[in-house]
């Protein structure tokens, strides 16, 4: 118990530790904080939110994230669901308490405690991570090493610091993935597959399409024949409890669809949302330049080599993963263009990521040629982790004025529409190329203490200007770095906010690499080789 919460305590820190100096964020998160605050005043709508549209307002221009209340046109309710908003309500009351206490501003004190449910997530994700890898037969050190390349090398660290569902939705499911898997693997009580059931509740009270897939997934899992998933009736009973752990979270969305838009099935989404081609959307999601998972999340690879090993030892774990993909990708693929933009790569996918990288433990296991397959982990988990540093060390916005720019120099007009970009399949406008090269830029800025690579719009370009002026792009995006917390925080306490993270995350992660491999260990003295006398 002592190793989980250091653990836990360590992934939140650094996430903590790493979170992004940009309180603006994105209008998912400001929706969601808004809700949340709401819910502390006992509404369910946005007070005080309108809605204006032009005549002949074209479809493609709706915000998907709120639309008119059903009971009342004047007012204005929000799509999303109420998972993220309710988690969100404590932060944002322990923000105002520390402002209070402290005398900080209001709004950047409650913003920054609210973006720690990112990090708190992602934590969770970590620890139910490492349980499932040592479960799976993989020793502590092993399953410590997997969890690391997880949390650091792959999407997960800036998914949870961008304070999206996604997160949240991802630990639920892996949390019900993980109990169903004992359940039917290593026969643990029937209760499992209840608990799993109102774990996966969790992802439906936040993202209900996705929580769906998941359980397709699980339920397929559970319904697979084999030595050890019991018999007809035994797999029926199990897919009932699960069932039964779901349904709550089933009634209670309902209930709040109806008492917004006046439907059970009503989601409030007023935009045209599927009928992308599947193939050209599956291939954007997974190759493309500019979204494809693959180069966004380069430990993927790594399963060309531990995949199969991995499907021998547990076939129907993998069908439940693969199946699992191939719903999110053939999901996704019809969405007629991807909303979330700007995002850090195809953020709809991201929820695979603890499922994609679970069976990279083999790649510890003895195989042949075993040294040449731990270069190659090492060289593409060291490619995960850079291309992860610069997600989070440097704003995403900056990337996005070079995107913009270099539309603008190819005579294109640069308007926010998810359907008009053009960068998707263009390398020269990437943005994940443009992110690691300003992570090169930033640091040679930084060591040389130059000017040399700062963003200065053109003349009259309301569009970049407002881009340098609304988000820290010259600086880096750690909220420790940012010249915006030394000014209300006080640099004393920025400094004491360091020392403290850097401290939890020292004795933690020290504590968690000698539990795991035995530095803590008891040694027994040496027997001695001198013969034992007879009387004795």
């Amino acid at each position: 118990m002592a190793l989980l919460v250091a653990l836990f305590v360590f992934l939140f820190a650094a996430y903590a530790f790493t979170t992004s100096a940009d309180l603006q964020a994105n209008g998912d998160t400001s929706i969601r904080i808004s809700v949340a605050e709401e819910y502390m005043k006992g509404h369910i709508d946005l007070q005080g939110w309108e809605l204006q549209f032009p005549h002949h307002f074209k479809k493609e221009w709706f915000d998907p994230r709120i639309w008119y209340c059903f009971d009342n046109r004047a007012d204005v309710c929000s799509t999303y669901l109420p998972g993220q908003p309710l988690v969100i309500i404590p932060f944002d009351y322990l923000g105002q308490q520390m402002a209070s206490h402290e005398r900080w501003p209001l709004g950047p004190t409650v913003i920054t405690f609210d973006h720690l449910v990112g990090p708190l997530f992602g934590a969770l994700l970590g620890l139910v991570f490492f349980m499932f890898a040592v479960q799976l037969g993989y020793s502590p050190a092993r399953s410590l090493v997997l969890t690391a390349i997880l949390a650091f090398a792959t999407t997960v660290w800036p998914d949870e610091q961008s304070v999206s569902e996604h997160i949240e939705v991802a630990f639920f499911m892996f949390l019900a993935m993980y109990l169903v898997f004992r359940l039917r693997e290593q026969g643990a009580r029937e209760i499992y597959a209840l608990l799993a059931g109102l774990a996966a509740g969790g992802a439906v009270l936040t993202r209900y399409q996705d929580a769906f897939l998941g359980l397709v997934a699980i339920g397929i899992f559970i319904a697979l024949p084999g030595p050890t998933a019991g018999d007809l009736l035994v797999r029926a009973r199990r897919l009932i409890l699960l069932g039964l752990g779901v349904l709550p979270s089933i009634i209670v969305v309902g209930w709040y669809d109806w008492y917004r838009f006046g439907s059970v099935l009503a989601s409030g989404h007023q935009e045209r949302i599927f009928g992308y081609p599947p193939l050209l959307g599956a291939a954007g999601l997974l190759v493309s330049p500019g979204k494809g998972l693959l180069w966004y999340a380069p430990t993927i690879w790594l399963l060309a080599i531990a995949g199969p090993r991995f499907a021998r030892r547990f076939p129907a774990f993998s069908i439940a993963v693969a199946t699992l993909c191939v719903l999110f990708i053939g999901l996704y693929a019809n969405v007629t263009y991807w909303f979330g933009d700007p995002a850090w790569g195809p953020r709809y996918l991201f929820i695979l990521m603890p499922f994609l990288t679970l069976p990279l433990g083999e790649l510890f296991r003895r195989t042949p040629r075993a040294r040449l397959v731990w270069v190659v982990t090492a060289l593409v988990v060291l490619a995960g982790f850079t291309v992860q540093l610069s997600a989070v060390s440097v704003s995403q916005w900056r990337s996005w004025y070079r995107v913009i720019s270099y539309e603008e120099a190819q005579g294109q007009k640069w308007e926010w529409i998810a359907s008009r970009y053009h960068y998707f399949w263009n390398p020269s406008e990437s943005p994940l190329n443009f992110q690691i090269h300003s992570l090169y830029q930033l640091g040679y800025d930084s060591l040389f203490n130059s000017r040399r690579y700062e963003l200065v719009p053109p003349a009259e370009d309301q569009v970049l200007d407002d881009l340098t002026t609304t988000y820290s792009i010259n600086q880096w995006n750690l909220w420790w770095a940012s010249n915006e917390y030394n000014w209300w925080m006080g640099r004393d306490k920025v400094v004491l906010g360091v020392i403290a993270l850097l401290a939890l995350m020292g004795a933690t992660g020290l504590y968690a690499v000698g539990e795991t491999t035995g530095l803590f260990a008891e040694r027994l003295p040496r027997e001695s080789r001198e013969p034992v006398p007879e009387a004795a």
